[in-house]
């Protein structure tokens, strides 16, 4: 029964917004009764945490179990943005609900509170394996952003950028990064 009602809590939650998706929403779209529903998740937003959050970190993880330790950055980025089109169906409304979570539109504070922190040790630990290549943080920015605005044309707004359009905006930036550090170091 538990796995009934985050499968239909994920999809109400995508539909109508976490504020506009009632306890009773999830649990008559899960065939339970309320007190069935408590017993699992005894708030909306333990629910919320548990197919969003946890689901998410769980998924990231797993995704990039699949990398190679000694993956270059700039391989690891177009990888990681390919990856992130072939997702299941259920993996796409994890991510997206999260992204909505992380970005503020979604959600409850508290689940978005853990995300942000979760995600800025991500950060740090990401700028730093950049950093190795690149020399200048505005380059790492650059890549950075233009990394999550692809991630998010993926998730978000289910756009099929071209597999060679995503390589070569990737390979651009981490050229020109390189070739910045060149000469700065002439």
């Amino acid at each position: 029964m538990k796995e009934k009602i985050k499968y239909h809590a994920i999809r109400l939650f995508d539909k109508k917004g976490f504020h506009g998706t009632s306890m009773r929403d999830i649990g008559n779209a899960a065939g339970c009764k309320m007190p069935t529903l408590y017993y699992y998740y005894e708030s909306k937003d333990i629910l919320f945490d548990e197919v969003v959050r946890v689901a998410y970190i769980g998924l990231v993880d797993n995704l990039h179990k699949n990398f190679s330790a000694k993956l270059k950055p700039v391989d690891f980025c177009i990888q990681s943005l390919l990856q992130k089109k072939s997702l299941t169906e259920d993996e796409k409304i994890i991510h997206r609900l999260a992204m909505k979570t992380w970005l503020g539109f979604e959600g409850c504070d508290d689940v978005r509170c853990k995300l942000l922190e979760w995600e800025s040790l991500r950060n740090s630990r990401n700028m730093a394996l950049l950093s190795q290549e690149v020399s200048s943080e505005i380059w790492v920015r650059i890549i950075t952003r233009t990394y999550t605005d692809l991630l998010q044309r993926i998730v978000l707004f289910d756009e099929n950028i071209p597999n060679s359009e995503i390589t070569e905006e990737m390979t651009l930036l981490f050229e020109c990064a390189a070739k910045q550090k060149i000469k700065q170091e002439e």
